[in-house]
């Protein structure tokens, strides 16, 4: 077993002080990751439940109704049953901790899982923070793409005629 470490390791290590030998230029072209729109979601949701102070900060849970989504390569139904557990920091900032189920048109099961930070709007706040790193498990199959690359997500309000209360989730793929 310490012979199969040793060797990962010095792999592993073989590789890093290869990248590292690269030009600064060649460096610098592969390291900048683009983005790749995946879907947009339209999320419903029950009121928010305050838990109130813990040691850690204000707990909250928003129960999620269900919703749609859709993308170039997939879309669908977001399913009932889900939450997004928050916690509210002394500082101001949310982290947002969602866990729910999607089903696409073709009837495949998504489980996905979105973690996040956000700011509160404070007076001298330029703007306003909502970024997540969904992760997704997806069968194997047309979809198992999902569970093979990072993800980043927006949060924004829903369209004029999206059900209230409700949001908005964008999710791109990192290249």
């Amino acid at each position: 077993m310490a012979m199969i470490d040793r060797r990962h390791v010095l792999t592993g290590l073989g590789g890093v002080i290869a990248a590292s030998a690269l030009p600064a230029r060649a460096w610098a072209a592969t390291d900048a990751p683009g983005l790749d729109f995946v879907y947009e979601a339209i999320v419903t949701l029950e009121p928010t439940q305050e838990f109130g102070p813990t040691p850690l900060g204000t707990r909250r849970r928003i129960p999620i109704t269900g919703g749609s989504f859709a993308g170039p390569r997939i879309r669908g139904a977001v399913l009932a049953g889900g939450a997004d557990w928050q916690l509210q920091r002394a500082d101001n900032w949310t982290v947002i901790e969602a866990d729910y189920m999607m089903r696409t048109d073709d009837g495949t099961p998504i489980h996905v899982r979105n973690v996040g930070l956000t700011n509160s709007r404070v007076s001298g706040a330029p703007s306003r923070y909502l970024r997540t790193v969904p992760s997704f498990e997806a069968p194997t199959g047309p979809h198992d793409w999902l569970n093979q690359a990072i993800f980043i997500g927006t949060l924004g309000p829903p369209p004029e005629d999206a059900p209230k209360p409700s949001v908005r989730i964008r999710v791109y793929r990192v290249t």
